[in-house]
């Protein structure tokens, strides 16, 4: 039992550390000095929703939101993750490596249609009343269209 808590609690500290030694993508400006893990990543998520959203005719720009915190992080670009020949972003190491991962964080769920939508193909939105930068995944514009109606 000991053995099995002493594993879990290295486990926890070594993918809590992951975000704290985490690089910057180049187009990214600077960090300020984060002294724990838990600030580390609650300041990926203080960022996000920050700056005004830009649509384009193909949603939120996919580089610009966490796509497994599915959020948008403020306009800042995020890591990008080539995954089976798609494209997804985190905004941490420890992200990338969830992509990687965990199929599930690739994935998403149209709330129009109820269909499973690839997050690198899907029609990003903001959720609509999210103040913190929640997005939304939808199968096309049109999906979308039908839901802010």
């Amino acid at each position: 039992m000991k053995k099995h808590l002493i594993y879990t609690a290295t486990l926890a500290i070594v993918a809590l550390a992951s975000c704290t030694s985490e690089k910057t993508p180049q187009t990214q400006t600077d960090r300020t000095t984060i002294t724990s893990p838990s600030e580390s990543h609650s300041m990926h998520m203080a960022t996000a929703g920050t700056a005004q959203a830009v649509m384009t005719e193909e949603g939120l720009p996919k580089d610009l939101v966490c796509m497994v915190n599915n959020a948008y992080m403020g306009g800042k670009k995020q890591f990008p993750v080539a995954f089976e020949n798609k494209m997804y972003y985190g905004c941490c190491e420890m992200c990338v490596k969830t992509i990687q991962n965990e199929r599930e964080v690739r994935y998403a769920t149209d709330p129009v249609t109820g269909e499973e939508v690839d997050k690198s193909k899907a029609f990003i939105a903001l959720k609509p009343g999210s103040n913190n930068g929640d997005v939304l995944y939808f199968a096309s514009e049109d999906t979308y269209k039908q839901y802010t109606k």
